[in-house]
């Protein structure tokens, strides 16, 4: 039924259709809202017209740009979403979903004790804000405007301002758990609660709990499915865009994926996808590349200038995002030789995030995949006698999950890890 009616509506258009998609979606992203002011208000004398400088005008631009955004990401989405429909009923009778499904909730709520996720992040109320009205939002930092995927599909589905937005982006973490348990299944690992608990504990999850409603988790499940789901080349581009327009460090992580698991075409397709968007990019900053650099400073610094004066508070945030599990990654390092050059590279996307922005334990959470990966190496190859390993997982879930930033001391979060560790609850 669904092979059917996407035939029909697309046919033999299907990747101009996304070429199209993308290239469209790329220039409303990087268009915001204040460029288009910015540009209609200080139009030359020649072309420049009383109408094109009204309240209305401006109004009827970014609703423009908002309907181009919705036709083109709906054309991504279906385009990216067909293939896992396909997947999930053609293997819904030898993959337990409704179990996993109901693994995921346990997690969820258990992770909710740990670190209860009682309010949006700082950048997360900035998110929240934008889902209100994505298309007329002045972002005045020029920080999260490219971020835009996840506030317009909450705009688009009515999770609109920071309290729906604030639920939504704890169904799009549910999401990325229920994907993340399916991920060992289908690699025929069979996953204890312990065990499912205690990479919740770790930096690509639990961030989610401790700053929620920011976009990268949108990247970060997208790159999930693209690993579990078989699909097309056209599905793994729309994918790929889709992650840009969530986190622009979907770029590392994309990269990396692309080098690994992607056919030779599919690489130039990642490029081309790549190329675009960082074009856009470049030119809504006037192609200046230092004002790029500019708006993301913090307190006057660089992410390079933080590294500088606290390598130290990086180390302990790269350490403290997947905090034990490091061995069990090390394990399959030193164990795996085949998989060495594989493990260390999908690593990368994290350690490079890091190094640019002050963020270090939410950041490496673009490294998720490689110690996922180890994890399956070391239970499928039993590298690490299983008495140890459960060991090493108890360890890991014992010990706190806390924020550690280059800009800041190391942060706990309402929970019970804060009263387990702090001495009081909810401060």
């Amino acid at each position: 039924m669904l092979e059917s009616t996407f035939s029909k509506f697309f046919g033999e258009k299907h990747r101009t259709l996304v070429v199209w998609s993308i290239i469209a979606a790329s220039a409303v992203v990087h268009t915001p809202a204040q460029f288009v002011i910015h540009r209609l208000l200080n139009a030359p004398p020649s072309v420049s017209l009383a109408v094109f400088q009204s309240t209305q005008f401006i109004y009827a631009v970014n609703a423009v740009r908002g309907f181009i955004f919705l036709l083109s990401t709906g054309i991504l989405l279906f385009t990216f979403i067909r293939p896992v429909a396909d997947f999930f009923s053609a293997r819904k009778v030898d993959l337990p979903l409704r179990k996993i499904f109901q693994n995921s909730l346990v997690v969820f709520f258990i992770s909710c004790i740990l670190v209860v996720p009682a309010k949006l992040g700082i950048m997360g109320a900035g998110y929240g804000q934008m889902s209100i009205d994505p298309f007329n939002f002045c972002d005045t930092t020029n920080q999260i405007y490219q971020r835009l995927l996840m506030p317009a599909i909450a705009y688009f589905l009515q999770f609109k301002g920071p309290e729906m937005f604030h639920f939504f982006s704890l169904i799009v973490t549910f999401c990325l758990i229920f994907f993340t348990l399916l991920f060992f299944e289908v690699n025929d690992i069979r996953t204890t609660l312990l065990e499912r608990m205690s990479i919740a504990g770790t930096s690509f999850i639990i961030t989610q709990f401790q700053s929620p409603g920011y976009t990268e988790q949108c990247s970060l499940l997208i790159a999930l499915v693209v690993l579990i789901v078989p699909m097309g080349t056209l599905p793994k581009i729309a994918a790929v865009s889709l992650a840009l327009f969530a986190h622009e460090a979907s770029i590392l992580l994309f990269i990396v994926i692309a080098l690994l698991y992607f056919s030779k075409e599919e690489k130039v397709w990642v490029g081309v996808v790549i190329l675009v968007y960082v074009s856009f990019w470049m030119m809504s900053y006037s192609f200046h590349f230092g004002k790029i650099v500019e708006v993301r400073t913090v307190s006057g610094l660089s992410g390079f200038g933080w590294l500088a004066a606290h390598p130290l508070r990086e180390l302990g945030g790269i350490v403290m995002s997947y905090k034990l599990l490091w061995i069990v990654f090390a394990v399959a390092l030193f164990h795996h030789s085949v998989e060495l050059k594989r493990l260390l590279l999908l690593i990368l996307p994290g350690i490079a995030a890091v190094v640019f922005a002050v963020d270090s334990t939410r950041l490496m959470a673009f490294a998720f995949i490689g110690i996922l990966l180890a994890v399956v190496y070391v239970k499928k190859l039993a590298l690490i006698p299983e008495r140890n390993l459960q060991l090493i997982f108890l360890l890991n879930l014992c010990l706190p999950s806390v924020y550690i930033g280059l800009n800041s001391r190391l942060v706990y979060f309402d929970g019970l890890y804060q009263m387990l560790y702090r001495g009081y609850f909810f401060r």
